[in-house]
């Protein structure tokens, strides 16, 4: 038997009980190996998901800060206020799931 396609899809728990899911279908090209094929299949879908754009807009907002002197003021007190907001909001909902913890047990 011969793969000739390959179809990935990934269902991702967004935390507000809702799913995203992303899927893809690839082609397996001549000599191409089918798992070879299903790998790059699941880093396209992992890295398209909405869950690692949280991550990206992050890593943003560091770089700003990193290189405050290349940005403008306004610019910076966003960054900081956007991460600082997103930090505290973590923190919150990891507080959340402890307290919902102890009151199940």
């Amino acid at each position: 038997m011969k793969a000739t396609k390959v179809y990935y899809q990934k269902c991702f728990n967004l935390g507000n009980y809702q799913n995203e899911v992303i899927g893809i279908e690839l082609e397996v090209e001549e000599g191409e190996n089918a798992l070879d094929v299903i790998e790059k299949a699941k880093k396209f879908v992992n890295e398209k998901s909405s869950h690692n754009a949280g991550n990206d807009e992050r890593n943003r907002y560091l770089e700003v800060i990193k290189n405050a002197q290349s940005y403008s003021g306004i610019t910076v007190k966003e960054a900081l206020g956007r991460l600082c907001k997103t930090q505290i909001n973590n923190i919150w909902k990891l507080k959340f799931k402890k307290t919902q913890r102890k009151w199940k047990n």
